[in-house]
């Protein structure tokens, strides 16, 4: 007797015994026993549906983190569309800002700087597109690394030759160890956060002693300064405390909402924005150490940079 198949196949009979037999059905990624889950950062709850897709192109999530956005829920080959869409402006402005330094002849931490933001932007682009551990870790420790460089400038600003030789050193050292403390321990992600935001409020601490230098200075250079330090020193904080805490401790509890407000990527945007103008800030000040003759100025779609005179046609 001949058989049809639900998609209309016909069988030989031979072919239709042996359908006969016990099939293997495959398990949906959201479903395999055993699988790793990730845990979201607020409440430590595994991930209850590790991909919408049937075929994730990156596999099953293996980072130790799950963000609020739905996993494969847009397309099979990202895992979280919009964050790792915005996660894309700081690869742009890294790149325009490294222009910058070549055009107007930096010094070499500019370079570093700028360089550390696109590789944060590597990183959260790898993160948050796989939600795999190698991801994760390419995300968090570019962080680190770019916040030691973003340091360096704000320790080393007051005099044209660097006055602690050794700075460099121990903040690689540093780098080094955090990174193998990070890779040797599978319950290292509350340490990155408390150690990364311990970084960013000195920044901005030693930041602000800087700024008091334009606190009162009337001129168009002294609004540009005020102006960029407060967009970076609330910015970054501003981010943390108004996007990722509300969506990391309520998303758990009000998922259908949060999923469509997406206030990771908006956080995204803000620590794009904040540190862009730190390093213009301080590019700034430092033109003014060295006296070389500088000035703020718009690029496209209102975007600041410094322009130095004399240094670029």
């Amino acid at each position: 007797e001949l058989r049809l198949e639900p998609f209309g196949q016909r069988l030989s009979p031979s072919e239709g015994a042996a359908s006969e037999r016990p099939r293997r059905r495959r398990q949906p990624p959201m479903a395999a026993a055993g699988a790793h889950r990730p845990v979201d950062p607020f409440y430590g709850r595994p991930t209850e549906v590790l991909s919408h897709a049937k075929d994730p192109f990156w596999g099953l999530p293996t980072s130790s983190v799950d963000w609020c956005e739905p996993n494969y829920a847009h397309t099979r080959y990202v895992a979280e569309l919009f964050n790792t869409l915005s996660s894309v402006p700081m690869v742009v402005v890294s790149l325009h800002g490294l222009w910058l330094c070549h055009r107007y002849r930096l010094e070499p931490r500019f370079y570093l700087c700028w360089a550390g933001l696109g590789l944060v932007g590597l990183g959260s682009l790898s993160f948050h597109g796989t939600l795999t551990h190698f991801g994760q870790a390419l995300d968090e420790l570019s962080m680190i690394v770019a916040s030691m460089a973003f340091l360096y400038v704000v320790l080393e600003a007051g005099h044209p030759e660097a006055r602690r030789p050794w700075l460099p050193f121990v903040e690689g050292a540093y780098s080094v160890a955090f990174a193998i403390a990070y890779l040797t321990s599978p319950f290292f992600f509350p340490f990155f956060i408390v150690a990364y935001a311990a970084t960013v409020l000195l920044i901005i601490h030693q930041a602000y002693r800087v700024y008091l230098l334009y606190q009162k200075e009337g001129t168009i250079a002294g609004k540009w300064q005020r102006t960029l330090f407060w967009i970076a020193a609330l910015g970054y904080p501003g981010g943390v405390l108004l996007f990722w805490v509300p969506e990391n401790a309520l998303c758990p509890l009000y998922p259908e909402l949060f999923h469509m407000l997406n206030f990771h990527a908006i956080f995204h945007i803000v620590t794009t924005i904040s540190p862009y103008c730190y390093v213009v800030f301080m590019t700034y000040h430092r033109c003014v150490v060295l006296r070389r003759r500088a000035e703020h100025r718009s690029g496209i779609a209102g975007v600041p940079y410094v322009h130095v005179m004399g240094a670029a046609p």
